[in-house]
């Protein structure tokens, strides 16, 4: 209840701020950007490219996982990261420090702050689908696949607020934070063996999950499953941590 009071009260001044701030604009623009290129200018692009290598390459078999994988991610992610930017912000003002003592209280107000980027991860996601024109096996793998992505925002806001100390310090984890997007793209070409490491890295689970339902493969629901509970647990240390 006191999250909706929140989302209620804080929600309408957030998007204003967002609008207002020229980086946050293009952090919402740039995931319907990259639809629109994967929909009309890039794979023309990389087919000019690829025709004048010295060697043969031959990407088609490989575009539409890495591509799609890529769409499914973009939103959370960059959602993620600006709620996450914005708790150093409040974390340097010392309004988290506040609100260890409320009211609102730190649990409730972090709440309210990781539900508003899982919703747009979680609605933007399939526009972003239908707009670039891939497939995530139908419209019912794609209202699962974005599901299983939804938690890749709070994961990425509370990276930022529960480890670094500053900005300094939460732009060079963002950086380091891209292993969490390669890892999952490597995933699909090393040995079975290195799958099991592999998945100790949380979006292994929805990358496997959105390749489970292109292909029709009936293991998806295993990788939904790991998607809706394995994030998100690795979410809960992490609030845990920055609510010392």
């Amino acid at each position: 209840m006191q999250t909706l009071r929140l989302i209620h009260t804080l929600g309408p001044l957030d998007a204003r701020s967002v609008f207002r701030d020229p980086l946050l604009r293009w952090v919402i623009i740039l995931p319907l950007a990259f639809a629109l290129a994967l929909r009309g200018a890039l794979p023309a692009l990389l087919a000019q490219v690829t025709a004048r290598l010295p060697f043969a390459l031959d990407i088609g078999p490989h575009y539409t996982p890495l591509m799609s994988y890529a769409l499914l991610l973009i939103a959370p992610m960059l959602a993620g990261v600006v709620i996450g930017f914005l708790l150093l912000d409040l974390r340097d003002d010392g309004v988290l420090a506040a609100l260890q003592v409320g009211p609102p209280r730190l649990g409730g107000y972090l709440r309210y702050r990781l539900t508003l980027p899982t919703l747009v991860g979680l609605l933007l996601t399939p526009a972003l689908f239908l707009i670039a024109g891939m497939s995530a096996g139908g419209p019912s793998g794609l209202v699962l696949a974005a599901l299983g992505a939804a938690p890749v925002a709070a994961l990425y806001a509370l990276l930022l607020g529960a480890i670094a100390q500053n900005k300094v310090q939460g732009i060079a984890l963002m950086k380091l934070s891209g292993l969490l997007f390669i890892l999952p793209a490597l995933s699909r070409y090393v040995p079975d063996v290195w799958q099991l490491p592999l998945a100790l890295v949380p979006t292994y689970w929805p990358a496997h999950l959105l390749w489970a339902l292109q292909t029709g493969a009936p293991d998806a629901w295993r990788y939904l499953a790991g998607s809706l509970l394995y994030p998100p647990l690795v979410c809960a240390l992490l609030l845990r941590r920055m609510g010392r």
